[in-house]
This record gives C-alpha cells, sequence and structure tokens, in this order.
C-alpha cells in the first residue's frame, strides 16, 4: 500500500467556529433538574438573555460514586419492570444493550454444580482477598445490561406461539431487564479455579509511565498486554462495547475477538470470528464498531501491532450481517510503528485512524512487552490517516496528515461521528483525553476513587473538538467546543456517518474540573445551544444512549436513556430524557433490580427484530439457564469445520439466512 504523508497547518484557536466559541467568555450555568441553557453565539458575542440564572449543581459525593465498583454476585435472567417515577412513553419500544466491567474480584460466580473442577475458595466480598482484586476497573470481567422496551401495545404473538401464550403478562408501559456476565474463557477459567489467574496487565497499572492518560480510571490508553495471539497475559474481558445489528448481538473489547451473545437471555455463545473473515482465533480486533446508517452497514477493524510497524484490518458488512462483495470486505494495509489505536471514525467513503506516537523501548519490549514498561507517549503531533473502505473503487488507499500540536498528542480519543462535506472536506468530532499535570501516582486500590483526589489522579483532562480535515490540501484544522469535562459523546445513530447537528454526552459536576460522569448535556452544532440535566450529588450517569420515537424521523425527537447508579443506596435505574428538552430532566426512571457498576458502551435497537414478547425473552432465558446448569454451553465447542475454518458460533453468522 502506498504510504503518503502530508503536513498540517496549526490553526489558532478562539473566536467562533461551526456556531461554538472555542473560549467562551461567560461559563454555562447548570442545574440539578432544570433546563440550563448556554449562550447562543453571534460573531463570538453571548446572548446572556437565554442564560437561565441558576444554582450550579454540587460536588459529587465521591464514596457514593466508588460504590460503584463492586461486584455484581447475582444475575438477572428475566425480570419485569415498573417505572417508580414518571411513565414511559408509548412511543419507545426497542432494547437497549450497555457493557462494562462488573467482577472487580476474579471468580466471584461459582461454576454449575455439576461442573467437574470446583473452586477451592468460595466468593468472598470485595476488598476482603486483595490477591483477587484486580488493579483496575478495566481489566474486570464484562458483563451486558439490556432492558427491552414493550411500548404500551403487548407485540401479538404468530399462530405457531398461541399455546406458550395463553397467559400474557401485562407488559404494557413495563421493561423487561437481563444482566448476564459474558462467559470469556478468562472468566470461565477464574470462575472454575475460584482466583485470579491473569496478572499481565499489573505492572502496567503501577507504572505511571503513560501519565494519567496511560492508565486513566474511565478507561485506560493502556488496555492489553503487549504480547500478541491468545495467551495467559492477555486477558480478553469482553467488557468495553455491546453491538446489535443483523439480529446479532456482540460484546467487545480491545486486543481479542468479540463474543457473540443471544440477543435475548445474554448467554453466551462464544467468541466470533464474525463468519470466518476474520481467519486466525488469535486475531486481535478492536472495541469499536460503526454503523454506516446510510447503506445499512457496519464495520470493524483490528491491528496486529508491532514495535517497528503494525498491520491494519478493516472489515465491512451488509444489512444481513454478511462481508459485502467488494473487495470480499475487507481491507488490509500498514501503519508505521506500533499503533495502539482504539477507536475509529467513518465516513461515505473513508474510515479515518488517529495514531498517537510513541517511544518503544525496544528491549523492554523484546522481554516482557509489558505496556506500561515498554511504550511511553511522544509529545508530537499524532497522525491521522484516510483509509479508502472496502466498498471504495480505491479500497486500501491511505493518506496519513499531521494534527496540529498543541503541546499534548491526541491519544485515547474518543470518535463521536465523522462525515464529508460536499465540497471534500471532512468533519470529525470527538472527545479528546489529555495529560492532567496535578495528577501524581496512580492509585491502584479498590475502590479507586473515594475522594476527588483520588478521581483526579487517575484521570485525564477530557474536552469536546472537532477536526476538519481537507485531503486533497492534506491539512487539518481543530477547535476546542467545550473544555468541560465530558465522557462518552454520542449521536443519534441515523446520522451515523452522516452529518449530525447535536451531541449527547455524560458531564462531570465541577465545569472545566476534572469530576466523574454525572448529568447529561446536549450540544447543538449548528447554532452552539446547549442544555443540561444533573441529578443528585450521589447519582452517577453513564453513557447517553439515543432511543428514536416510532413514528419520528426529526434529529433529537426521540429519547436520551443512560444508567444511573445511586451510590447512596447502591441501586441502579435506567432513566428516560426527552431528546429535545434533556433540561427537563427525566420523564421516566426505571429500577434495573441491581447495582450495576459505572459501565461502557452500549446500544439501542429499534427495529423490529429486537422487539421482543416478555414470553420470549423468559422461554429464551429459561433455556439458557438450563443449558448452563447442564453445561452445555457453546462457547466450550471447541471443534472446527474442515475447509471452513469456522467454529459452532460463526455457523449463523455465515450461512446468514439460511438457519
Amino acid at each position: 500500500m502506498k504510504f503518503s504523508q502530508s503536513l498540517a497547518i496549526i490553526t489558532l484557536l478562539g473566536g467562533q467556529a461551526n456556531g461554538f466559541q472555542s473560549s467562551p467568555s461567560v461559563a454555562t450555568i447548570q442545574s440539578r433538574s432544570v433546563l440550563s441553557l448556554s449562550a447562543s453565539v453571534t460573531e463570538g458575542s453571548v446572548d446572556t438573555s437565554l442564560m437561565q440564572q441558576q444554582s450550579p449543581p454540587s460536588p459529587p459525593d465521591m464514596q457514593a460514586y466508588s460504590n460503584g465498583f463492586k461486584t455484581v454476585f447475582d444475575e438477572v435472567s428475566c425480570s419485569l419492570s415498573t417505572p417508580t417515577e414518571g411513565e414511559l412513553p408509548p412511543d419507545l419500544m426497542g432494547t437497549y444493550y450497555k457493557s462494562g466491567p462488573a467482577m472487580f474480584s476474579a471468580g466471584s460466580l461459582p461454576p454449575p454444580k455439576n461442573s467437574l473442577v470446583k473452586p477451592k475458595q468460595p466468593p468472598v466480598p470485595d476488598g476482603e482477598d486483595m490477591s483477587r482484586m484486580v488493579l483496575h476497573p478495566f481489566d474486570a470481567d464484562g458483563a451486558v445490561l439490556a432492558m427491552t422496551f414493550h411500548g404500551q401495545d403487548a407485540i401479538e404473538t404468530g399462530d405457531s406461539d398461541a399455546d406458550e401464550a395463553a397467559d400474557i403478562v401485562d407488559t404494557k408501559g413495563k421493561v423487561t431487564t437481563r444482566f448476564r456476565y459474558v462467559r470469556t474463557n478468562a472468566f470461565n477459567n477464574e470462575r472454575k479455579k475460584g482466583k485470579k489467574l491473569y496478572t499481565g496487565m499489573e505492572s502496567t497499572r503501577s507504572n505511571d509511565s503513560g501519565g494519567s492518560v496511560g492508565n486513566d480510571l474511565s478507561l485506560p490508553f493502556y488496555r492489553h498486554h503487549l504480547l500478541n495471539g491468545l495467551n495467559k497475559l492477555r486477558k480478553n474481558t469482553s467488557n468495553t462495547r455491546a453491538v446489535y445489528f443483523g439480529k446479532r448481538l456482540l460484546t467487545m473489547w480491545a486486543g481479542g475477538l468479540p463474543y457473540k451473545l443471544d440477543s435475548l437471555a445474554l448467554s453466551t455463545d462464544g467468541r466470533s470470528q464474525l463468519g470466518g473473515i476474520i481467519k486466525k482465533e488469535e486475531s486481535a480486533m478492536s472495541s469499536s464498531a460503526v454503523i454506516d446508517s446510510k447503506r445499512n452497514r457496519i464495520l470493524f477493524y483490528g491491528i496486529d501491532e508491532g514495535s517497528s510497524g503494525s498491520t491494519l484490518n478493516i472489515y465491512e458488512f451488509n444489512s444481513k450481517f454478511q462481508s459485502i462483495k467488494d473487495n470480499d470486505g475487507a481491507v488490509q494495509l500498514e501503519l508505521p510503528g506500533l499503533a495502539l489505536v482504539y477507536d475509529f471514525g467513518v465516513t461515505e467513503n473513508y474510515c479515518l485512524f488517529v495514531q498517537p506516537q510513541l517511544k518503544v523501548n525496544g528491549m523492554q519490549y523484546m522481554l516482557n512487552k509489558e505496556p506500561g514498561k515498554s511504550a511511553t507517549l511522544e509529545s508530537q503531533s499524532s497522525l491521522l490517516h484516510i483509509v479508502a473502505r472496502p466498498s471504495n473503487k480505491d479500497a486500501g488507499g491511505m493518506k496519513t496528515i499531521e494534527i496540529p500540536f498543541d503541546g499534548m498528542p491526541e491519544a485515547n480519543l474518543q470518535i463521536i461521528n465523522a462525515y464529508e462535506n460536499e465540497d471534500g472536506t471532512i468533519i470529525l468530532d470527538a472527545i479528546r483525553s489529555t495529560d492532567n499535570d496535578g495528577a501524581t501516582k496512580s492509585n491502584t486500590q479498590w475502590p479507586w476513587a473515594s475522594t476527588l483526589g483520588d478521581f483526579q489522579n487517575m484521570s485525564s483532562k477530557k474536552s469536546l473538538w472537532r477536526y476538519e480535515v481537507n485531503p486533497k490540501k492534506g491539512l487539518v484544522s481543530k477547535t476546542c467546543i467545550s473544555q468541560d469535562q465530558l465522557y462518552f459523546g454520542v449521536i443519534n445513530s441515523d446520522t451515523s456517518a452522516q452529518k449530525h447537528r447535536y451531541i449527547y454526552a455524560a458531564v462531570g459536576a465541577m465545569g472545566e474540573s476534572i469530576a466523574p460522569p454525572q448529568g447529561i448535556t446536549k450540544f447543538d452544532t449548528d447554532t452552539g445551544a446547549r442544555e443540561s440535566w444533573f441529578p443528585e450529588s450521589y447519582e452517577f450517569c453513564g453513557e447517553p444512549m439515543y432511543a428514536e420515537r416510532r413514528g419520528d424521523d426529526s434529529e433529537d425527537g426521540g429519547y436520551i436513556l443512560s444508567t444511573l447508579f445511586n451510590g447512596k443506596d447502591e441501586s441502579s435505574e435506567l432513566v428516560v430524557l426527552k431528546a429535545n428538552d434533556v433540561g427537563a430532566g427525566p420523564i421516566a426512571r426505571v429500577p434495573v433490580g441491581i447495582a450495576v457498576p459505572h459501565g461502557y458502551h452500549g446500544c439501542f435497537a429499534s427495529t423490529d427484530d429486537a422487539n421482543w414478547t416478555y414470553e420470549q425473552i423468559e422461554r429464551r432465558a429459561k433455556l439458557a439457564d438450563k443449558m448452563e446448569t447442564r453445561g452445555s454451553m457453546w462457547n466450550e465447542v471447541k471443534s472446527d469445520f474442515s475447509g471452513l475454518g469456522l467454529r459452532f458460533d460463526d455457523m449463523e453468522e455465515y450461512f446468514g439466512d439460511l438457519m
């Protein structure tokens, strides 16, 4: 592949850009449960008549926040939940999924009673046996929360289900909840032994060479051991992202294959090679997937990392989760140096990757490949790789542009969305993590952040940025949209890979100061307007997720869903807000039934194939429980299919609608 590199120009930040004032002169004033609208920006001035003067939110209760890092000892097989406040809108139908770490004390879910291998140590409360505790939340085993919204009308079942549906449960205005661990190979191994077996990242977690970005508490830059392949040093926790597309549910983690789950019961089918397009089981995949909303396609990527060069693989699938015909749905190309890239953007024609430049210690890389000892971030420009998608006639062609350097590299970038303008320029919006100069030594002791100082020591500064790329001229400019501490930026998925107007994100309660994600905020990229809602000081929201409103095609006519952790009561709810009135706060609160730890990324499946009845979910959940009790889990099957290189868990993906 041809590798070309162009030098970017550095544009000065300031004034107005794309509807935003890059350095606001008047702070946005926010309140807990009332609308707080930032000033609209006109020619760099602030119209304070649009700003409601309200008291700012209180500082976060950090003891309550730290309670969100406790192991979940009891799963939820299938439970019907009713809102405790408000009512669910009748036009909210579909299934919400969210992934995140949930087992901080290894081996805390005993194996089935008939398991041939029994743990010598029973589960113990977190903190009682420190040898079982992970040193960073990201290293904990992953679990998935699923909540299916039934709307106001019960879904009619077909004639074939008539007997089973004789006693239909009333689900009007209710939600069916499930919560299960992903049965990864590592999870099963530690479950049977009742102790921690994977310690490959512990040296890195105790090493501060990566600054506050390297072991960032919310989502670290160092995510996996650098020894490639299937090995005891690289533990695939499958805890970072849940993706539903083409009737398939996957959970993802950077550094290993995704796991395929049953969409209804959340039982684990096993590692997935995406229908055989990934040829080797030891291949490394990213924890990111992007849907092209216009073509109804999904794209993934994986990087085989090396100290002097890395191999990038991009995969593109159609609406039936089959590889597209163009170039067999895959392209492969080489990236310079050690490429630790955890997210990407997709436009109509391209995939975008931001690669921070690393200094590799050759001796440490050869001896142990521990990321904290082997690689450190360089204080220089990061590289933007613009790669033609597999569906592009120039598939695999790449142009590389240096991003203007402002003293901090673009590392651990969380890309919200990207799109192409008619003039060929590319817009990319992202949450950027930069090193926290005030941070001291990282805390590896559970529960990590019981004080604000502990949290700030382990956290990077996060802000919202817009990058404008001119591929023809090889130029990149960037503008800071907001310096407030932001997390988990999302858009209406119907605008994914297309031009968007609104961005939703979790936001800290202390403005530009580092604080944990707590409230929900909305940005209007056209006007610069902003509104936010904050819960109580002991309540913490996670990633906001846009859910469409049936019959409404507007960009903000739907709803925002978010898990909310109550650290005072140690309970969790799902809050529902109107996307066009975020500042008004939740219109409904639905109890989850357990305390769900602080998590990462999820999705909302609004398609008809994700609108299951309570009876359908309950039957599947009972079957999943029965199969596990009998030890008949699909992910224990190791058979390969001669000539195809497929596992059982790939059969449905490979043969598509024939099954």
